[in-house]
């Protein structure tokens, strides 16, 4: 990625073909991408190649196709599965005009991304071995310390410090604990999967009776911790209270996306894993008009 950064100017390109792939998968042809995870989305197939030796606006060089899979792609460590591939979804500009990943994946016109910053910031001043050699490396320089297929074990002690991955909550159960989680489908800091593959994980720990003290709910289109082309406004506080002191689980909570202060979209937002589903009738911006099912 540092050594082929995809250009600002590409992203809406890149945004067209991916929604022109995905949008549709949920049944509807609504702006969203309700689960990315769905989408059959192949950038060497999908994408316009630039001719070799050029690199026009309306196209891709292999290089920059090659940064697109690996963000995309698994994080790979000696074969196996490291981290998830990043769901497709920010591409797209949210109401400010600007592409999810601007200032995330890719740099800021007056610096480096949040990818960036916070990985090389992290090696800096976290990780031992790179950062007693760092004081005069970029970032490019930084990156090249951590080896993907040696240095994950090296990392273990930090992961028993900073990673809130422990899946027995039966303590926090017992005690009346009541845990409500959401996701952006489309944030370009947080990976979506973590959140689901971490919120199945309990559940296979603690059984299928999970839901009645621990929901997620998964919001299309959100970038992160709002924004984006999704419904990102919602109360989560309310139903939890209601969870807790009067027994009431959240079975859908009604989101709203915002532009220029006027309401222009209503949805429901569903516990994982089901999805908002469109009942055929009325209009696709009006959340009566949906159903919480399983897909």
């Amino acid at each position: 990625m540092n050594a082929h950064p995809l250009p600002a100017a590409k992203m809406g390109l890149l945004a067209t073909r991916v929604y022109a792939q995905c949008d549709a998968k949920d049944g509807s042809q609504d702006g969203l991408i309700d689960d990315p995870r769905r989408c059959d989305f192949q950038p060497a197939r999908d994408l316009p190649h630039c001719t070799a030796g050029s690199d026009e606006v309306n196209c891709f060089t292999a290089e920059q196709i090659a940064s697109v899979e690996r963000i995309y792609g698994d994080v790979m460590s000696q074969g196996k599965r490291f981290f998830p591939g990043w769901p497709m979804g920010a591409e797209i500009a949210g109401a400010d005009g600007q592409s999810g990943w601007i200032g995330q994946e890719i740099d800021r016109p007056n610096g480096p991304g949040a990818w960036t910053s916070f990985g090389s910031a992290f090696l800096h001043f976290v990780v031992p071995w790179a950062g007693t050699q760092s004081a005069a490396m970029d970032a490019a320089g930084l990156f090249s310390q951590f080896d993907i297929d040696r240095d994950p074990p090296r990392l273990e002690e930090l992961h028993q410090i900073l990673d809130a991955t422990d899946t027995d909550l039966s303590a926090f159960r017992k005690r009346g604990g009541k845990l409500l989680m959401y996701f952006g489908w489309a944030d370009p800091q947080l990976n979506a999967k973590m959140g689901v593959e971490y919120y199945e994980q309990v559940v296979d720990k603690m059984g299928t009776s999970t839901p009645e003290f621990f929901r997620l709910f998964m919001v299309p289109g959100m970038f992160h911790c709002g924004g984006g082309v999704g419904t990102s406004q919602f109360d989560a506080a309310t139903p939890v209270v209601q969870w807790v002191e009067a027994a009431k689980a959240p079975e859908r909570i009604e989101a709203a996306r915002v532009v220029s202060g006027k309401v222009v979209r209503t949805r429901p937002l569903c516990p994982y894993p089901q999805m908002a589903r469109y009942r055929g009738n009325g209009s696709i911006d009006e959340s009566a008009n949906f159903v919480c099912a399983k897909p």
